[in-house]
């Protein structure tokens, strides 16, 4: 029989595609997926970064993908666990194959503490309020008094910083509606901030609190514009 060579071309063509077809199915064998063994499978979910939570509850959860495809498993299966703590402010998740998964997390830093409806809770530096556990109380946080005063502490506390003001001889933060602060230091003294100027305003404090001459005074009153009341 005469063979052309289109004919020889498709007979090499076909004898390749039936050895990728023959090679894949060898290879899946090998494998173990036909004998309901799992390609890549997830062995070890491993956690680090917490200090503050017991972790063990969060571990037990995460377990619950072991044995899955380390290919299959979404980010938001993870995610979605680790993010029902209020403790974790970042978080990085990397797969290691061929079967393990490494977790890093970031904890909130606590800034102050604060009573919202009758309930003691940390306010924590992205905003969140954790419930008060007592073996959690070896910090020296200030308080926080005032109605939603959580949604604006921290970039009040922010502002200070950046002005250096010296935030360790702070006791007790009052926030007033119409966004304005009072702040009670570790001796008594009573500063009243504008809700205008805060900036100028800071800066003058700490001039003021530099200044002995104004130590006798239990009041630095800065809340009319230009003026210095104290008492």
């Amino acid at each position: 029989m005469l063979v052309t060579i289109g004919n020889k071309k498709i007979k090499i063509l076909f004898y390749i595609l039936v050895f990728i077809f023959l090679s894949t199915i060898s290879f899946f064998e090998k494998t173990n997926i036909f004998d309901n063994k799992v390609f890549f499978q997830l062995n070890e979910i491993e956690i680090s970064g917490y200090k503050k939570f017991d972790h063990t509850v969060m571990q037990r959860k995460l377990n619950g993908l072991i044995g899955q495809n380390l290919l299959l498993i979404k980010r938001k299966d993870i995610e979605d666990i680790i993010n029902e703590n209020k403790l974790i402010s970042e978080y990085t998740i990397k797969k290691q194959y061929p079967n393990k998964i490494n977790i890093k997390l970031k904890e909130v830093v606590f800034v102050a503490k604060l009573v919202k409806d009758k309930k003691r809770y940390f306010l924590a530096d992205n905003n969140n309020l954790i419930p008060f556990v007592d073996y959690l109380t070896g910090q020296n946080l200030p308080n926080v008094y005032g109605k939603e005063a959580e949604y604006y502490f921290n970039d009040f506390q922010k502002l200070l910083k950046l002005n250096n003001f010296n935030l360790d001889i702070i006791s007790s933060y009052y926030f007033f509606q119409i966004n304005r602060w009072d702040l009670v230091t570790n001796n008594q003294k009573i500063i009243k901030f504008p809700s205008k100027g805060l900036k100028e305003a800071i800066k003058v404090v700490n001039k003021l609190l530099n200044n002995k001459y104004f130590n006798k005074y239990s009041v630095i009153d800065l809340r009319i514009n230009n003026k210095i009341i104290t008492q």
